[in-house]
């Protein structure tokens, strides 16, 4: 037995298509300030390419070493403040003098889902934006018909990134959750008592045949570098076991972005 793959290519399309007829209308755009950081550098600048798709115009503003963290906080309030700019991103993660700087992107603009009133929004199950990569998670589900009300749920990673926004998204959709992490006592029965297992630890080959059954929905949004090649959590004999798994790379990965520019149209549209 094979599991099915859950490829991200075709949710990500869709979405793209979708979302590109509806920006036919809309003048706005997407702000990215970020220090001179090779990683950085790179994903703004394939953020730029990306929006065009999507119908969306750019600025990619790269600030100075130098900078202080007033001056920072400045560039970030002018962002927020500018008409024609409906979401503001920073570089992830910053520097812990510019920590901070989140705080002053406008809550309506904040499409990475980083000031801590969008956060206590998710908290409290308010509408708001929800963090790209467990948003992504979840319209992955949606593409492939994968029903989570009353699904029993374990998530393996516990970060404020994926793990414990996830967490909650998922509770909102009526799922029962259970959330682990790498020291968990006996994590693989856990898991193996799981409809679906979402694992979001970044540790290479994880999650091996030991944590599935047969009937298991695996989803990888682990991320590592072995010898030089980019990997998830997900072991290759979880792919010979499970019923479905989405794999790393082309799972989660191109919704990611998808997800991003929903909620950059959510934005431009004052539809928070």
């Amino acid at each position: 037995m094979s599991a099915k793959l859950l490829l991200g290519k075709p949710v990500a399309e869709s979405i793209c298509q979708s979302v590109n007829l509806q920006t036919q209308d809309i003048d706005s755009k997407l702000c990215l300030i970020g220090f001179n950081e090779p990683r950085w550098i790179q994903y703004s600048t394939s953020l730029v390419k990306s929006a065009a798709k999507y119908g969306f115009e750019c600025d990619n503003i790269v600030v100075d070493d130098g900078i202080s963290c007033e001056e920072m906080f400045k560039l970030v309030d002018e962002a927020s403040l500018r008409h024609d700019v409906c979401g503001v991103m920073l570089q992830q993660p910053l520097d812990k003098h510019f920590k901070s700087a989140v705080e002053h992107v406008a809550e309506c603009k904040d499409v990475d889902c980083l000031n801590p009133m969008s956060v206590c929004k998710l908290y409290c199950g308010d509408k708001g934006f929800r963090p790209a990569t467990p948003l992504a998670v979840l319209l992955l589900l949606d593409y492939y018909g994968i029903e989570l009300k009353g699904k029993n749920v374990v998530i393996v990673g516990r970060g404020s990134a994926v793990g414990k926004p996830l967490a909650l998204m998922m509770l909102e959709r009526n799922a029962t959750v259970t959330v682990c992490h790498t020291k968990t006592v006996d994590l693989p029965a856990i898991c193996k008592r799981a409809d679906i297992v979402v694992s979001a630890c970044g540790v290479a080959g994880l999650i091996t045949s030991e944590f599935v059954t047969e009937k298991s929905i695996v989803i990888d949004v682990g991320l590592s570098f072995v010898d030089g090649k980019t990997c998830g959590d997900v072991s290759a004999e979880v792919y010979e076991k499970c019923a479905a798994v989405s794999p790393v790379p082309g799972g989660v990965g191109p919704v990611t972005r998808a997800a991003l520019f929903t909620n950059l149209l959510k934005a431009a549209k004052g539809d928070m």
